[in-house]
Protein backbone atom coordinates (compact mmCIF):
# COMPACT_ATOMS: atom_id res chain seq x y z
CA UNK A 1 0.00 0.00 0.00
CA UNK A 2 1.77 3.05 -1.23
CA UNK A 3 0.39 6.40 1.00
CA UNK A 4 2.12 8.81 -0.88
CA UNK A 5 3.24 12.00 0.31
CA UNK A 6 -0.18 12.63 1.55
CA UNK A 7 1.04 12.58 5.14
CA UNK A 8 -1.71 14.58 7.34
CA UNK A 9 0.54 17.11 9.91
CA UNK A 10 -1.58 15.93 13.24
CA UNK A 11 -1.97 18.75 16.68
CA UNK A 12 -1.09 16.03 19.62
CA UNK A 13 -2.78 17.34 22.81
CA UNK A 14 -2.71 15.63 26.33
CA UNK A 15 -5.67 16.88 28.47
CA UNK A 16 -3.84 17.11 31.60
CA UNK A 17 -7.03 16.72 33.81
CA UNK A 18 -7.38 13.12 32.26
CA UNK A 19 -4.14 12.30 31.30
CA UNK A 20 -6.29 11.60 27.85
CA UNK A 21 -4.66 12.14 24.24
CA UNK A 22 -5.88 13.65 21.81
CA UNK A 23 -5.17 14.21 17.93
CA UNK A 24 -5.87 16.60 15.72
CA UNK A 25 -5.41 17.43 12.32
CA UNK A 26 -3.85 20.52 11.83
CA UNK A 27 -6.19 21.65 8.46
CA UNK A 28 -9.47 21.15 11.21
CA UNK A 29 -8.00 22.79 13.96
CA UNK A 30 -9.83 26.15 13.71
CA UNK A 31 -12.93 24.36 12.78
CA UNK A 32 -12.69 22.56 15.70
CA UNK A 33 -12.18 24.74 18.09
CA UNK A 34 -8.48 24.53 18.67
CA UNK A 35 -7.03 27.97 19.69
CA UNK A 36 -3.43 29.30 20.91
CA UNK A 37 -3.50 29.66 24.76
CA UNK A 38 -3.81 33.11 25.85
CA UNK A 39 -0.89 35.73 25.60
CA UNK A 40 0.60 36.32 28.74
CA UNK A 41 0.80 40.07 28.18
CA UNK A 42 -2.84 40.03 28.06
CA UNK A 43 -3.15 38.65 31.14
CA UNK A 44 -3.28 41.76 33.16
CA UNK A 45 -6.77 42.74 30.72
CA UNK A 46 -8.71 39.30 32.10
CA UNK A 47 -7.74 40.68 35.62
CA UNK A 48 -9.11 43.90 35.09
CA UNK A 49 -12.13 42.57 33.43
CA UNK A 50 -12.79 40.30 36.64
CA UNK A 51 -12.45 43.41 38.81
CA UNK A 52 -14.38 45.72 37.07
CA UNK A 53 -17.50 43.34 35.86
CA UNK A 54 -20.50 44.04 37.54
CA UNK A 55 -23.61 42.09 38.11
CA UNK A 56 -26.76 44.01 36.93
CA UNK A 57 -29.06 44.84 40.18
CA UNK A 58 -32.52 43.60 38.76
CA UNK A 59 -31.18 40.17 37.09
CA UNK A 60 -32.97 38.10 34.71
CA UNK A 61 -34.90 34.65 35.46
CA UNK A 62 -32.41 31.68 36.19
CA UNK A 63 -33.01 29.70 33.20
CA UNK A 64 -32.26 32.82 31.09
CA UNK A 65 -29.02 33.46 33.15
CA UNK A 66 -28.28 29.82 32.96
CA UNK A 67 -28.44 29.69 29.14
CA UNK A 68 -26.07 33.04 29.16
CA UNK A 69 -23.88 31.49 31.43
CA UNK A 70 -23.79 28.17 29.06
CA UNK A 71 -22.93 30.13 26.03
CA UNK A 72 -19.79 32.11 28.25
CA UNK A 73 -18.48 28.54 28.71
CA UNK A 74 -18.77 27.06 25.65
CA UNK A 75 -17.46 30.16 24.14
CA UNK A 76 -13.65 29.21 24.23
CA UNK A 77 -13.05 32.88 24.55
CA UNK A 78 -11.35 33.68 27.77
CA UNK A 79 -12.57 37.23 27.79
CA UNK A 80 -16.23 36.13 28.34
CA UNK A 81 -15.17 33.96 30.64
CA UNK A 82 -13.92 36.54 32.92
CA UNK A 83 -17.05 38.85 32.63
CA UNK A 84 -18.72 35.07 33.51
CA UNK A 85 -16.36 35.04 36.46
CA UNK A 86 -16.44 38.72 37.18
CA UNK A 87 -20.30 38.89 37.45
CA UNK A 88 -20.74 35.70 39.44
CA UNK A 89 -17.83 37.35 41.77
CA UNK A 90 -20.27 39.83 42.11
CA UNK A 91 -23.57 38.31 42.99
CA UNK A 92 -21.30 36.47 45.51
CA UNK A 93 -20.11 39.44 46.88
CA UNK A 94 -23.84 40.66 47.68
CA UNK A 95 -25.56 37.09 48.28
CA UNK A 96 -24.54 33.69 48.79
CA UNK A 97 -24.93 32.04 45.20
CA UNK A 98 -27.15 29.40 44.54
CA UNK A 99 -26.09 25.50 43.35
CA UNK A 100 -26.67 26.15 39.71
CA UNK A 101 -24.59 29.84 39.63
CA UNK A 102 -21.46 27.99 42.41
CA UNK A 103 -21.47 25.32 39.79
CA UNK A 104 -20.92 27.55 36.93
CA UNK A 105 -18.67 29.73 39.15
CA UNK A 106 -16.57 26.36 39.42
CA UNK A 107 -16.48 25.05 36.11
CA UNK A 108 -15.24 28.93 34.69
CA UNK A 109 -12.85 29.18 36.99
CA UNK A 110 -11.66 25.46 36.36
CA UNK A 111 -11.25 26.46 33.33
CA UNK A 112 -9.85 29.76 33.51
CA UNK A 113 -7.01 28.15 35.71
CA UNK A 114 -6.05 25.82 32.97
CA UNK A 115 -6.18 28.86 29.98
CA UNK A 116 -3.94 31.09 32.85
CA UNK A 117 -1.54 27.88 33.77
CA UNK A 118 -1.09 27.44 29.96
CA UNK A 119 -0.16 30.97 28.92
CA UNK A 120 2.59 32.28 31.45
CA UNK A 121 5.59 31.06 33.02
CA UNK A 122 4.92 31.59 36.89
CA UNK A 123 1.14 30.38 36.87
CA UNK A 124 0.69 29.62 40.84
CA UNK A 125 1.39 33.35 41.18
CA UNK A 126 -1.20 34.43 39.07
CA UNK A 127 -3.80 32.08 39.62
CA UNK A 128 -3.26 33.46 43.53
CA UNK A 129 -3.56 36.86 41.94
CA UNK A 130 -6.95 35.85 40.39
CA UNK A 131 -7.95 34.11 43.52
CA UNK A 132 -7.55 37.47 45.17
CA UNK A 133 -9.38 39.52 42.82
CA UNK A 134 -12.50 37.06 42.73
CA UNK A 135 -12.06 37.54 46.69
CA UNK A 136 -12.38 41.16 46.79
Amino acid sequence: MDLGDDVTQMYRILVEATEMRLWIPVHRAAVDGLRAPFAQDDIERLLSIIQDTEAPEKRATWNRRQRRYQELLMSNDPIQLAELLGELASVRQRKALSFGERKMFDRAWDLMQVELRSACDAPDEVVQRFESALAA
